[in-house]
Parts: C-alpha cells; structure tokens; sequence
C-alpha cells in the first residue's frame, strides 16, 4: 500500500527550485553502489547494533544501490535512530530528460509499533504543515515529508519510508566545523535566529502546531552551493563505506560528513515533527511528558499543562547551548553524573530566582510534595526539600555565557532570559523575539557571517 502526498502545485513548487531548496548534481551514484565496500569486523558492534534494544528483524535491511519507492536509489547512510535509518537517495525519475537528477533524505522507518507511530505522527503533521499559508516568511523554512511510500522487509515486515528536501547538516555540527570549541560565534548564531523564530512562529501561529522537541540537531543549514554533493558523490566512490554483514542484515558506515562550509549560511530549516502536536482548539493546555530533559520547561515538570510557550523555553535553552557548547540547565553536578530533576530545578532556582506563587499554586499535591516539605503548603512558608543541590553565586549568567562584548553578552542574556521566564504567559511568542534588541543588525560586520568572523 503507498502512501504518496500528492502536493497542490502551490505548495509544491518551493521545494524544488533554488539551490537552498533542493540538491542536484551531475555525478554518477552507479559507479558507488558497484565499488567494494572495505569489510568490517564483524565481532565488534557498529552503528545501531550499539543500541541496547537493536533487533536486525525490525529494522529494514537497505544496501546502497537499491531502488525504493520505484525512483529513490539509496546512495549512501546520513544517520541511524532508535527507531530509522536515514539515507541519501537520488531520485530517477524526474519528468523530463534534461532535468538535473535530485538529491533527497530518505528515512526509512523500522517495523515496530512505535517507529510506525512517529513517522505516521510526522506524515500527519506534514500534511497538516502543507495545507497552511503559503505566504507565510516561515513556511520556507519548514522541511516537510514531499513523499511516503511503504516498502516490505524481512518477515514480510512493513516499512513507512519518508521523503524530504535534502540538507547539509544540523546546527550542532557547525560550530565543531568553525573551531571555536564547538561553539557558534554570537555573529553567526545572530545572523541565523531569525530564520528559527519565523519556522517557529509559522508552526506557531499558522499550523497551530506545537514541535515539542527542539534541539540543535532538529534545526539544519542547507547545502551553500551544488558543488558541496558533487565532491560528495566523488569521495563515495573513491574511498566506499565500510559494510558489514550480521545477522542476515547489511549494515553501512554512516557518512553525513561533507565537507567544510566554502560559504557563510544565512538560515536554518526546523525538521522532525515526528513528536509535534496538532492544536484541535486554541488555549488547549496538554499534560504529556514532552522535551528532553535538559530542556524540560516548568509547567512541564509540575505538570500543570503547556502550549507554544513549552517550545520557547526549549528554544531558549538550545540557543544557548548553540553558543557556549555547553547545557545551562544540565541537571547534573560533580559527584553526580547522572541526570536529577531536582538538581535541574535546583540550578533553574539559582539562575532565576525562586519561582512565583502563581506557578506553584497550581501544581497538583502529589507533584508538589516531591519538590517541597509539608510545611511549605502555605505561600510564605515554602521551603525546596533540597537546599543544598542549590549552586553557588557563581553559577549565573554572567558567568557562564562566553560572549566577551559586555554589551553584546548583555543583550544576549536578555535576550535568553525572556524565554526562560517561570510563568508560560510571560514569555514572548516566537515572532515577537524577532524584534529583540540583540538581533538588531550592527553597522560594519562583514557581509560574510562564516569566513569573516
């Protein structure tokens, strides 16, 4: 049974013109799917054989050079999940004979349950991102599912497999790539904000849909020029993935690695919406567990319900992590490797003073009893049952942040401060950010934010 999206000229159409908007490329994908891969030890775990619940029956068995969806040829492995492969796949039929052959990420689902459930979650999610305004700044910077089709595997399994625009690389990896400890300079993380506060307000405002899991590796930069896929393709075919074959499954190296940016980028593209949430009625409040950990927001915590404003604080904590290569919130302290929700909420009290009234009025008794004492049920008598996860005066924001501009590193906390604020309803929307004094343009910067920093 196939699952094609059939797109409404409208909004189909941006995603194949503009080189920031698809990938084409001259090269031969033939030559690499025929080259010998360099075997692999096949003792030792590699790839998703190191998750602690693999199961090769469960995860389709893909080699590069196979056709999926009767036009995707699979060229070569960008990533592996807990729940789905990722490859880059060039599409074969392109309509007329003297189009350029486009590249694509193809993401091929496992068969389990809930594998099935995310990517039905992010085919639903995709439709619903379509079918809103076109006009919309953001909607551009949105990477929707372009094509679904579903594939048989081992066992007569069923595989969902996802198509999307395909990208160069997320933004954690580009601050590895600049040399500055892995950390984004404020220059390049300014001049790339915008673009994330316009996908999020589209979401926001226009899809009524809430992402629920923001993190740097769900907002990606597109490819700066077609050459970049070019030396790609030719590096694939000189020097092969290594291959190894286990368990009556084929498993690729992955290669997501292509090369140095040879330009600055202006943007990124908000991806993974396998975990959004649709909002059927305005002011709806939802009580699930969402986020990650480290970027869990109050009402999140306390289970007191959320809504857009969840992922402003998510935002909040990802750009900060972007530009000093290090959580703020990371619920973990020396002698405690591990992650605590009451180490977490012990930094938040530190960096933001105590949280209001307002916001433990309204956590229910059980929750609150984790946090607090007995005789804390009064407003003016609330004592956090674990003073001493509290941080020194040392762990503030001034501190912490690398910015060494004091007027710049001012703007910056502030800037980040207005989406951490305790109370949801205090926090700014994703498009009123837009008109924060730290993304104000300053005069005599280079033109390019990469290579004149």
């Amino acid at each position: 049974m196939r699952h094609r999206i059939l797109l409404p000229q409208s909004a189909a159409r941006p995603l194949i013109w503009g080189r920031s908007l698809s990938v084409t490329s001259r090269a031969s994908v033939a030559s690499i799917s025929s080259a010998k891969q360099h075997a692999q030890d096949t003792n030792a775990p590699v790839e998703e054989e190191r998750y602690q619940l693999y199961d090769p029956k469960i995860f389709y068995p893909a080699r590069i050079g196979e056709k999926l969806g009767g036009k995707y040829r699979l060229v070569s492995k960008l990533g592996w999940g807990t729940t789905s492969t990722v490859w880059l796949a060039r599409e074969t039929k392109r309509g007329w004979f003297f189009q350029s052959h486009q590249y694509v990420a193809l993401k091929i689902a496992n068969s389990s349950d809930i594998a099935r459930q995310n990517a039905n979650q992010e085919l639903e999610v995709s439709n619903h991102v379509l079918s809103a305004s076109a006009s919309h700044p953001g909607r551009q910077l949105i990477r929707p599912v372009i094509d679904s089709f579903e594939i048989q595997g081992t066992n007569k399994a069923k595989h969902l497999c996802l198509v999307f625009e395909a990208l160069r690389q997320p933004l954690s990896a580009v601050g590895k790539q600049l040399g500055h400890d892995g950390r984004l300079p404020p220059r390049v993380l300014r001049t790339i904000v915008p673009s994330i506060l316009k996908s999020l307000d589209f979401l926001h405002s226009e899809c009524r849909t809430i992402h629920t899991d923001l993190k740097s590796d769900h907002f990606m930069v597109p490819f700066e020029d077609p050459s970049i896929l070019d030396e790609y393709l030719r590096q694939q075919k000189k020097t092969p993935p290594m291959l190894k074959e286990s368990r009556g499954r084929p498993i690729y190296e992955t290669r997501h690695n292509f090369g140095r940016l040879k330009r600055g980028i202006q943007i990124a593209k908000l991806t993974d919406f396998g975990l959004a949430v649709c909002d059927q009625k305005p002011g709806t409040l939802h009580f699930h567990n969402i986020q990650p950990l480290e970027y869990t927001a109050p009402e999140v915590l306390f289970k007191t319900g959320w809504s857009y404003s969840a992922d402003i604080w998510n935002l909040g904590l990802v750009l900060w992590e972007l530009a000093s290569n290090a959580s703020l919130l990371d619920g973990r302290t020396l002698g405690q490797p591990g992650f605590s929700h009451f180490t977490r909420y012990a930094q938040m009290i530190r960096l933001l003073g105590p949280p209001p009234a307002r916001l433990l009025d309204r956590i229910d008794r059980e929750t609150y009893n984790r946090f607090y004492d007995e005789r804390g049920k009064y407003s003016w008598m609330r004592s956090f049952m674990y003073p001493e996860l509290v941080p020194g005066e040392s762990f503030n924001f001034q501190k912490l942040t690398p910015i060494v501009n004091e007027s710049d590193k001012a703007k910056f906390i502030s800037f980040i401060r207005r989406m951490l604020a305790w109370l949801p309803e205090e926090r700014p929307t994703a498009g009123e950010l837009l008109s924060d004094p730290w993304l104000e343009e300053e005069s005599g910067l280079p033109t390019d934010p990469i290579l004149n920093i």
